[in-house]
């Protein structure tokens, strides 16, 4: 087992090598872990070397992955909470209560600009995300920094603190969450510029099972 610094490290170093078709050096290490030693780049590197993630050679850029690396293939993407495929009645608390484990070329080597959630009800259940449904029970991946709202994507809003999953439009004096379902009873949430509204990132991708 890895700690979550060791793991961090072994990550960078991954990435790098993946990335550039060459292992970083020390210098590079000290600067991509944003640290002022070397003496504590090498420290790791000693400790994941005697775990057999990775082994070192005398020469210039000389870190070669081991037989171990190949098995972290994934990262942990915290569960947050529930949200609404409907109106936004459930409370958006931050609490984590399940993780679950995302090849890291789904998120792209980065756990921390992703979570998770399970949608409740049914009203984007026509709405297509890499070819697949959000139905009732779905699991969204939500990528937290993407907040540019556009017309043909679907978010994660925050309504008066409660969470809830649409497209979005704005006129000159409203904005409509528009729900996209197969069930027409499903409405938009109509509001004013002046009700609580924020958005907390973009639907990047779903997963039933």
């Amino acid at each position: 087992m890895l700690t979550d610094k060791q793991q961090k490290v072994l990550d960078i170093i991954t990435k790098f090598i993946w990335e550039n078709a060459k292992s970083p050096t020390i210098e590079e290490l000290t600067v991509l872990l944003d640290q002022k030693s070397k003496r504590w780049v090498v420290q790791y590197l000693e400790a994941l070397e005697k775990k057999w993630f990775l082994t070192r050679g005398r020469w210039y850029r000389s870190i070669s992955l081991g037989n171990s690396v190949w098995f972290q293939t994934t990262l942990n993407v915290p569960i947050l909470w529930y949200a609404n495929a409907g109106t936004p009645l459930v409370d958006a608390t931050e609490s984590t209560y399940w993780v679950l484990p995302i090849s890291k070329k789904i998120i792209s080597w980065s756990e921390q600009n992703y979570f998770i959630l399970k949608v409740e009800w049914t009203s984007m259940n026509n709405f297509d995300v890499n070819g697949k449904k959000i139905d009732n029970w779905s699991y969204v991946l939500i990528k937290k920094d993407e907040v540019s709202l556009n017309p043909k994507d679907a978010f994660l809003f925050i309504v008066n603190w409660s969470a809830t999953l649409k497209k979005f439009k704005k006129d000159w004096e409203n904005i409509y969450l528009l729900p996209e379902s197969m069930d027409e009873y499903h409405k938009p949430i109509i509001l004013s510029e002046e009700d609580n509204l924020m958005i907390n990132g973009k639907i990047v991708d779903v997963f039933n099972f």
